[in-house]
């Protein structure tokens, strides 16, 4: 398989692990809890938070379609206001003291919305030096 193509299907896999692994160490912290110490570690929550990412990523898999996305302006305008629209949920629905991994969607939300912008930036970027690179 080629190198690129490989990266470009696995990436946001990779992603959610990335995430899946940052959940299940926020999952050690219980919120405002009288007894912290005495908390079960909450794997039905984080369960049920990697089900959740794992549907956000699987969105974002099929707007971008990273297999054959080169330089689509579209499919990142789409994908862009999807992440926005969970950025702002995110944001609305924040509420403090819960336990530590009732936030990684929203950190997920934020990360992505970044990197999706980043990626726009280089995309306009490379765009720009291509018309430079071969204009008369």
């Amino acid at each position: 398989m080629n190198y690129r193509l490989g990266v470009r299907r696995y990436f946001l896999t990779g992603y959610w692990v990335l995430f899946a692994a940052f959940t299940m160490y926020l999952g050690q912290f219980p919120g405002y809890v009288r007894h912290p110490e005495l908390e079960p570690y909450p794997w039905v929550g984080v369960l049920v938070t990697w089900l959740v990412l794992a549907a956000e990523v699987a969105i974002l898999y099929w707007i971008l379609r990273p297999v054959t996305f080169i330089r689509s302006w579209g499919r990142l305008g789409f994908a862009l206001l999807y992440v926005g629209a969970l950025f702002v949920f995110g944001a609305v629905t924040f509420v403090t003291d819960m336990p530590g991994y009732h936030y990684v969607p929203a950190y997920f939300a934020a990360a992505t919305l970044l990197g999706l912008l980043i990626l726009g930036l280089l995309m306009a970027l490379r765009s720009f030096w291509e018309r430079v690179r071969h204009a008369p």
